[in-house]
């Protein structure tokens, strides 16, 4: 009878294990396959385990998202070849720009990953809801208060000296609930393959190497705290308010010229939200926000500071020679309502208002001299959005939407002098109107398989650098000026894209394929004035196409295994040229055993060699390369510990997106990290 009682125990014990592990990995596979084909999501197991050190790294395996490394941190993200402004990046819905002129700071920096729950990724032109989505958009989510008090801790440790600690309060009761947290990170400069740190780059002859005694020193510093409010004062009816500050320090950025001593952020926002409000009219939702970045860098850690560069010595007057200051404001207001009406239609309008604002200073000629390298770019956008869902059959879905926008840009400076030099007599002040639509069938062929077909039209403003920024360097091909085009036009897309999504069981399989006819689309070019050369940009006819592949499913013996690639092409059609800065065809797949209490996976990630280069500003061609990470987990209770291995056999390898093109090179290509480990621990009570 006790050996009966013991071994029916021990079942208990083992199908629980079973059963947790396929709630965990199998419910994830069913929330993803929930979402249209063109949206993919990194959930927040996958945010907690990969141990990357912020957002654009945890993207970067997600089919047809890639990363562009600058150091350490602040990766920037790449989607479909597509970056900077030609994605959104929003956090919660709302609209965030960083400071730097270079992107040092982008949008997805300035979080912590103890704040997200989720992260959202919409492929192609089929966002009207937010101005400006020209190749995608990218939504972050940050965590709610569950009922009950709760609390999370977490800290991790990773070569390099590496540490990441943060801590999530929280409490939630019937009308209200609050959360806080705070998070703490910094590190040393990683090594890569070959043994070197990233400060150790440049070669001896290059003004922009480190100072000897900084290529040990602090990579990064980055503090961040937040807290989320949310009352329901009456059935149906929530209010929300949250507020995050963060203060980044001596963020190093080898893949430029300068580098960040400090950068701080403040963002607000608040949502108030209706629902079930009768037969029509189904919900309301109301939201305002306000962010602010102030952010320095200087050369001040680089032989460029010295007064002699070749031997790395000597003191200038201060304590760089080259320092920018920046800020950057937005503000926004958004209302949208939803009608259950002709399926389900959602009427909105926004309004957001960006002021960008830069003072760069150099030493030259044997003195410090100001300029207004971002001339106070005031932006005014307001737009109103359509949306419409409808069921045609039980098999047969229609989404459309429709997108106005009104956007006036003004610099409140006048630099007027350095744009008529390259660019001859140009409108400075900038009104642009113009319209953004897409149209959508999804059908459900089977249970199982399910397709879309959809075009999408969008436009984007030329974002304030395109336009305004205003520099005066040497004006030599090392060190051209850099200078803005005022009467670049706004870019559009005109995008097809098809999919199939296949759900059963244990088994989701995504694909898409997608092709972008785009005009004016804004490249960086070389321009000549008499014997002054200056970095601008200038826009061209061009195309991108190409596609994504993925599947996840469970095989037998609580084995689970995923897959995935995408592929980028793009052509510059106006010059008969390749567009720059197109990654090539990538790749990953894994193998994860998982028993619930512990796990254990096996990642191999690849990329091809990249060879379709723009000629005209001189790019390199990169190799392909391929790394294995491996990592394992355990739980008890209510503690969770990961540790992996990254980059396993210590692999010497650049990405593509390792090195700024000309005419504004620094160089360099920024290697990726060799073997790396790293342990996690999360506490939850």
């Amino acid at each position: 009878m006790m050996k009966r009682f013991i071994i029916v125990v021990a079942m208990s014990i083992y199908c629980a294990s079973i059963s947790y592990a396929q709630e965990l990995i199998l419910d994830e596979i069913e929330v993803k396959a929930q979402k249209e084909t063109e949206v993919e999501s990194l959930e927040v197991r996958e945010v907690r385990e990969s141990a990357a050190k912020d957002t654009g790294e945890a993207l970067k395996d997600i089919p047809g998202v890639s990363r562009l490394r600058k150091g350490g941190i602040a990766n920037d993200i790449v989607l479909r070849g597509h970056k900077k402004d030609n994605i959104n990046v929003l956090i919660d819905g709302t609209k965030f720009y960083g400071a730097c002129p270079n992107k040092m700071d982008p949008p997805a920096f300035h979080l912590d990953f103890a704040e997200v729950e989720t992260i959202e990724v919409l492929k192609g032109a089929f966002d009207v809801r937010n101005q400006g989505s020209l190749g995608g958009m990218i939504d972050i989510k940050t965590k709610s208060a569950k009922k009950g008090p709760h609390l999370e801790l977490n800290g991790g440790y990773e070569s390099f000296e590496s540490y990441n600690t943060s801590g999530v309060a929280s409490y939630g009761a019937e009308r209200f609930s609050i959360l806080g947290g705070a998070a703490y990170k910094s590190s040393k400069p990683y090594k890569d393959g070959n043994g070197d740190r990233f400060t150790e780059v440049y070669p001896d002859s290059s003004p922009n190497r480190y100072r000897p005694d900084e290529t040990d020193s602090t990579a990064y510093k980055i503090k961040t705290g937040w807290a989320k409010f949310t009352a329901s004062p009456l059935d149906d009816h929530k209010i929300e308010f949250s507020y995050t500050r963060q203060e980044a320090d001596d963020v190093l950025y080898p893949y430029l010229f300068m580098d960040s001593p400090t950068d701080e952020t403040d963002r607000i926002n608040i949502r108030y939200q209706m629902e079930n409000l009768g037969e029509i009219l189904s919900a309301l939702k109301f939201q305002t926000y306000f962010n602010k970045v102030e952010h320095e860098m200087t050369d001040e850690r680089r032989c460029s500071s010295t007064a002699n560069k070749s031997t790395c010595s000597g003191g200038l007057p201060r304590p760089y020679s080259m320092r920018t200051y920046a800020e950057s404001e937005t503000q926004g207001i958004k209302a949208e309502s939803e009608f259950l009406l002709l399926g389900t239609t959602s009427l909105g309008a926004d309004y957001y208002q960006r002021n960008w604002d830069a003072t760069t200073t150099m030493y030259m000629m044997m003195k410090y001299s100001d300029q207004a390298s971002m001339p106070d770019v005031e932006v005014e956008n307001f737009g109103i959005f359509l949306m419409n869902t409808k069921k045609l059959s039980d098999k047969i879905e229609l989404s459309s939407g429709l997108r106005l926008d009104a956007t006036d840009t003004e610099p409140r400076k006048d630099r007027s002098s350095v744009y008529s030099l390259y660019h001859g007599s140009a409108d400075i002040d900038q009104s642009d109107t113009y319209a953004s639509g897409n149209i959508k069938m999804n059908y459900a062929v089977s249970d199982a398989l399910s397709a879309f077909a959809g075009f999408g039209h969008t436009e984007r403003v030329p974002d304030p650098e395109e336009r305004y920024i205003a520099l005066r360097r040497m004006g030599t091909q090392a060190a051209p000026d850099r200078v803005g085009n005022p009467e670049l036009d706004t870019v559009k897309n005109n995008e097809f894209d098809a999919g199939l999504k296949y759900k059963k069981d244990t088994l989701l399989v995504k694909a898409q394929l997608f092709y972008s006819d785009l005009d004016d689309y804004i490249v960086t070019r070389e321009v000549l004035s008499g014997s002054r050369y200056a970095r601008t940009y200038s826009g061209v006819d061009a195309v991108m196409y190409g596609g994504e592949a993925s599947a996840r499913f469970a095989l037998p013996m609580d084995f689970y295994a995923s897959l995935g690639a995408s592929y980028t092409r793009g052509r510059n059609e106006s010059d008969d040229t390749n567009l720059p800065e197109i990654p090539p065809f990538k790749g990953n797949a894994s193998l994860r055993y998982d028993k619930g209490t512990y796990f254990g996976e096996i990642e191999e990630l690849f990329a091809s060699n990249q060879s379709k280069v723009d000629q005209l500003i001189d790019e390199d061609e990169t190799a392909g390369w391929g790394i294995t990470n491996v990592k394992a987990g355990y739980e008890y209770k209510d503690l969770k510990l990961f540790a992996g291995i990254k980059n396993l056999f210590d692999k010497y390898y650049f990405e593509s997106l390792s090195y700024l093109r000309n005419p504004f090179s620094s160089g360099v290509k920024i290697p990726e990290p060799g073997r790396t480990l790293y342990v996690n621990v999360q506490y939850n009570f």
